[in-house]
């Protein structure tokens, strides 16, 4: 397999942190989820009080996806209207697609990934202003456990964004991070799980990859990796880091949240066991008021959720990707 890195701010204006990492979680998260091809799905929801550590989170969250390979990741060519939703989420300028060659989308997944890019410009920082460099990540990589310990869920995970120093070979960088500074990173105390992830080379011909790779570190809690950064083998680690990496390292600190295990099922929001005269309260009580008057909406819910093409159903936010095209939220 391999893991793709997507950290991420809060759009500056619509959310408070609190409400931004909720609605990430459960109504963001279980869209992305419905994605084919994505096998495993966890997110870092970055920690309140991890704000005062040095180094302090530079993200207000880091999703890592899982995929069979490289190439499964490519759900779908970016139709002509999707294309300033790409731009702004990835940085990259695409060009649009010859209109003469015909195209072989899943409907069904190219709706998933217009609502998700829709919700993504919504709830996420995607303004073209700069500086940049922390509004986003994307790599794509290959996993290399250094520490092979345990990953509880109660655990604190330090998560680090690197890029090689100018003048590496990507080679060069990824044999020496691997080899003379995982020992190093090895050796901090408290440090229960140390997983390096290398960038794929063939990556970056899809000029969206950001950084070269990605350090996961596990600690029993935040007073431990707050006692592990203070440490003098963490100094060694910041010497040792001094040769290899350029600055600045992108900061995640959270615990994992997982969205999406290989064994994961569909979930139908318990549509299926409604009546449409339930379907019809519920929308109304959430205050989707335009959908619970609609007399077919309640029916199209229904039969989308038969279907497994109900993408989310929460309080903020309702998606089909079937012929319904809804893609609604609270009207209040």
């Amino acid at each position: 397999m391999i893991k793709v890195l997507a950290p991420a701010q809060k759009h500056p204006t619509n959310r408070t942190l609190a409400a931004f990492h909720n609605y990430w979680g459960e109504s963001h998260g279980p869209l992305f989820a419905n994605t084919r091809g994505l096998r495993r799905y966890v997110q870092h929801l970055t920690l309140p009080d991890a704000y005062g550590v040095d180094p302090a989170p530079t993200y207000d969250g880091v999703s890592m996806f899982w995929f069979d390979d490289y190439e499964s990741r490519r759900v779908v060519s970016p139709p002509p209207e999707l294309l300033p939703l790409y731009q702004a989420v990835l940085g990259i300028s695409f060009a649009a697609a010859d209109p003469s060659q015909p195209r072989r989308d899943d409907p069904a997944a190219t709706a998933l990934v217009t609502a998700v890019l829709r919700d993504d410009c919504q709830l996420f920082d995607r303004s073209a202003g700069w500086p940049m460099h922390r509004k986003r990540a994307l790599v794509a990589a290959q996993e290399r456990v250094i520490v092979d310990g345990p990953a509880a869920p109660e655990m604190v995970k330090a998560i680090f964004a690197v890029s090689k120093l100018p003048g590496l070979t990507l080679d060069e960088f990824s044999r020496r991070w691997q080899h003379h500074l995982g020992p190093i990173v090895a050796g901090v105390p408290g440090l229960r799980r140390y997983v390096q992830n290398h960038a794929l080379p063939e990556a970056y011909a899809d000029r969206g990859q950001t950084h070269d790779g990605w350090s996961e570190l596990w600690f029993d809690d935040l007073g431990a990796l707050r006692a592990a950064l203070g440490s003098g083998e963490w100094r060694a680690v910041r010497d040792a880091g001094a040769e290899l990496f350029a600055a600045p390292v992108g900061v995640g600190v959270a615990r994992e949240r997982v969205q999406k295990e290989v064994d994961w099922a569909y979930h139908d929001w318990q549509v299926n066991a409604m009546s449409v005269a339930d379907v019809r309260l519920l929308l109304s009580d959430q205050g989707f008021t335009a959908l619970a008057n609609d007399p077919e909406a309640p029916v199209q819910i229904k039969a989308a959720a038969a279907t497994e093409a109900l993408a989310v159903w929460t309080a903020e936010h309702i998606v089909t990707i079937d012929r319904s095209g809804i893609d609604a939220r609270p009207d209040r």
